[in-house]
């Protein structure tokens, strides 16, 4: 679970640097934005409320 919220948060990030690298002079696309910080923030609420109820 803990490499599965890893992953997850990872992913996010890349997903908003792609965007950002993608439309660099411009301002990036909020959509685009708005889907990685999604991912990101399932990513950590996964590690810091269910990783903590199983004792890690």
């Amino acid at each position: 679970m803990y490499y599965i919220a890893k992953i997850a948060q990872a992913t996010g990030l890349t997903v908003i640097l792609v965007g950002f690298l993608k439309d660099f002079p411009r301002l990036m696309n909020p959509k685009i934005f708005g889907a990685g910080a999604l991912i990101f923030m399932l990513g950590w609420i996964v590690e810091r409320f269910m990783l903590k109820r199983q004792g890690r």
